[in-house]
This record gives C-alpha cells, sequence and structure tokens, in this order.
C-alpha cells in the first residue's frame, strides 16, 4: 500500500517508509556539458547550459548542508514515482540525456542513489525532512535552506504562461518558451545563491539581501 501525495496538481503514490527526498551526497557533476542538439535554438542552448551550473551549485550546497545528517540516515529518501517526471518532460530529457538508464521499477535509483548527474525534477531539491529543519541553529537558516531548495523551481517559472518549462510537453514548444522572462528568473535564482554563499561564509544577512530572498518563489506544498 501507498499513499498518495500532490505535486504540480499530479498525485502519486509514494510507498510507505519512503519519501521525495534525493540523496544528495552522491558526487556532483564536474563541470557543465554541451548539448549538442541540432533543433535547440541559441537562446534555449544558453539557458539550458546556465540551468545546469545552477543545478550544480546547488547540489553542491545543499550536499556540504546535508551530508553528514543524510549519510547517517537509514531511510530510504527517494522514491522511484518521482523519476516518471524526469521521462515525461523533454526539457529535463535535454539536459540529463540518461533515458536508456531509466528502468521501469527503479526508476533511476540505484543501491547508491540516483543515477541522474543532472536534470533531476526540481522536487528532489525542494523537499528535506523534519530532521533537517531540527537541526538548523536558527529560524533563518531554516529559512534559508528552503530557500536553497526553491532556487531551480523559481529558475523555471512562467515560460509559457503559468507554465513552466519542464512542464511544457514538447520540443517544438521548448523554442518557443518565453526566454525573457526565464532568463529573468535564471539570473534572480543565481543573485540569491551568491547571497545564501556569503551568508554561510559570513554568517551575516543583510537587510536587503534578506528581502531579495523573499522575492524567490517557494512552491506552495513546501512553504
Amino acid at each position: 500500500m501507498g499513499y498518495p501525495l500532490k505535486i504540480r496538481g499530479r498525485i502519486f503514490t509514494i510507498s510507505p517508509r519512503r519519501t521525495i527526498h534525493n540523496l544528495f551526497f552522491l558526487r556532483a557533476p564536474q563541470g557543465v556539458l554541451w548539448l549538442n542538439l541540432p533543433h535547440m535554438n541559441d537562446q534555449l542552448k544558453a539557458y539550458t547550459e546556465r540551468y545546469i551550473e545552477l543545478e550544480a551549485a546547488v547540489r553542491q550546497l545543499i550536499a556540504r548542508k546535508g551530508n553528514s545528517l543524510c549519510s547517517q540516515c537509514s531511510c530510504i529518501c527517494c522514491d522511484a514515482v518521482m523519476c516518471i517526471e524526469a521521462m515525461k518532460s523533454p526539457f529535463l530529457k535535454l539536459i540529463h540525456q540518461q533515458m536508456d538508464e531509466y528502468d521501469a521499477e527503479k526508476g533511476f535509483l540505484t543501491a547508491t542513489g540516483c543515477a541522474l548527474k543532472k536534470g533531476r525534477p526540481s522536487v528532489c531539491y525542494e523537499y528535506f525532512c523534519d530532521d533537517h529543519f531540527y537541526n538548523q541553529p536558527d529560524e533563518l537558516h531554516a529559512d534559508v535552506l528552503k530557500i536553497i531548495g526553491s532556487l531551480l523551481y523559481h529558475a523555471i517559472q512562467n515560460a509559457d504562461g503559468e507554465t513552466s518549462i519542464d512542464d511544457i510537453q514538447t520540443l517544438e514548444k521548448l523554442d518557443l518558451a518565453d526566454f525573457q522572462s526565464l532568463e529573468k528568473n535564471l539570473s534572480e535564482s543565481f543573485q540569491a545563491l551568491e547571497i545564501i554563499q556569503a551568508f554561510y561564509r559570513d554568517g551575516k544577512m543583510p537587510d536587503e539581501s534578506l528581502a531579495f530572498l523573499k522575492t524567490i518563489r517557494i512552491p506552495e506544498e513546501f512553504q
């Protein structure tokens, strides 16, 4: 038996004793791979390459903050049902290009965690178990952690009206996405990332920096 979980308007059945958090202590991707696909226009290619940079930075930051806790946890926090989004989304498939590694039963999960080096669904970064928040030194650190997990979500919004780029269902429509809005979102996510990195380095959060972080959109189910 499983229990239903509604994410992005879709109903997923999650198996018992599992959540949707990825195993971030796996090795982060090394560098950015060029996506040399003939149908990609220059705007899509440029956005995709910067998105890959952002995802790598987010993974590395979460790994530094969550390694010790995740490595001691005896629970498996991923569920193969979440891998479906990485196979359904043309945008995510352009990024990870690991379709041949997908297993109908296990998804991209292996004995050591998720096989996807990049192009994971944004929800994989958005969720943190209660233990992560419990172990934060104060409420500000907990809020910052939640924002880290939302940087990719923020970057992909409004690609076609209210539709995020990972929900666009055809390659042809990807070329027609609103890249002006997407680049603005992506730049905001990078700016927020720099603020968070400085906060962890210096231990200071100026009021104007905190005000900017609050403009990053957090998925409703994780607010």
